[in-house]
């Protein structure tokens, strides 16, 4: 595996472009920012093993591989993993070029189209695009997706940001709603149930989370107090759902700013909750995340719940 290296004072992003263009690691000094570095980088590692990797051109999973649009249904692979379902788009996949670059930003593009064999299948060809940036105190994560097809197609994206899990970490936000899971790992029904203890600041304790949220407001706050500071996640309007995924007894957890529902393509409706967009033949989505880093652990930023 070969890394891309982008730093700025302190901050030290690595990146591997030829997997996924997923985030090998990101340290401020000598502290991991998300989930630890993997060994043995000269194999094949997935890039679902890495520490963050883009979702394009959709987030999460698509019931049993299939969906119907505009009159025509697709069936996409099952994941290998996930077996019921299609899982995470499929640009994570790729190789992806490196179109530009300097110390502390680069610049990854992937072009996609339904010939192509060396990726999983999608329908409709795509052209996106990854932007990172360092500055001394943040991490800047840009995302794009052209219709480069014909036909207009429902597209989203989102990044699988993975942070480490120690002592006490605590997560902060706001949504609307959060969705329950059936049996078959797919969103069934909305609940309030964690809301209030969410915005109010939760510890990451025995509770286990793989649950969408709507309605996200594009703020977050990640604590750790064990290592002594916290990281704010900003994200523009476009990500209006967030994923949080604690897994138990795993040492990292989840936190994926994401466009749209969990399944949202055999969920569309004339509410638009799903948040998907029906992208147009050369109309482009775009989003930005950026997190910063605090050195501190501000009490007056949390009240934890212990509900």
């Amino acid at each position: 595996m070969q890394l891309l290296t982008l730093s700025s004072g302190p901050m030290r992003v690595e990146i591997a472009p030829d997997t996924g263009g997923a985030i090998f690691a990101w340290h401020h000094g000598a502290t991991g920012l998300l989930r630890a570095d993997v060994s043995g980088t000269d194999g094949g590692i997935p890039a679902r093993q890495l520490a963050s990797f883009p979702l394009i051109p959709f987030s999460n999973r698509i019931a049993h591989g299939q969906f119907t649009f505009d009159g025509v249904t697709y069936t996409l692979p099952r994941d290998a993993k996930e077996t019921r379902h299609a899982m995470h788009g499929n640009a994570l996949y790729a190789a992806w070029d490196v179109a530009e670059s300097d110390v502390s930003h680069a610049v990854l593009r992937l072009a996609y189209s339904p010939e192509r064999e060396d990726m999983p299948f999608f329908p409709f060809a795509y052209e996106a695009e990854q932007r990172y940036e360092v500055t001394d105190t943040s991490l800047r994560i840009g995302l794009s997706l052209r219709n480069t097809d014909t036909r207009r197609f429902p597209a989203g994206f989102g990044h699988h940001l993975y942070f480490p899990r120690r002592g006490k970490t605590l997560v902060k936000f706001e949504a609307g709603q959060m969705w329950e899971n059936g049996e078959d790992g797919l969103p069934s029904s909305t609940t309030a149930q964690f809301q209030a203890s969410l915005a109010e600041g939760r510890a990451l304790d025995s509770t286990s989370f793989d649950n969408c949220f709507e309605n996200w407001q594009g703020q977050a706050l990640l604590s750790f107090p064990q290592e002594g500071h916290t990281l704010s996640v900003k994200a523009s309007p476009a990500f209006g759902h967030c994923v949080l995924f604690t897994p138990p007894g795993k040492p990292f957890f989840a936190f994926e700013p994401v466009t749209h529902l969990n399944d949202a393509v055999n969920r569309m409706t004339e509410t638009n909750r799903h948040g998907l967009v029906i992208l147009e033949p050369g109309e482009v989505l775009e989003g930005e995340v950026t997190i910063t880093y605090k050195k501190s652990y501000e009490n007056s930023l949390w009240h934890v719940s212990k509900a």
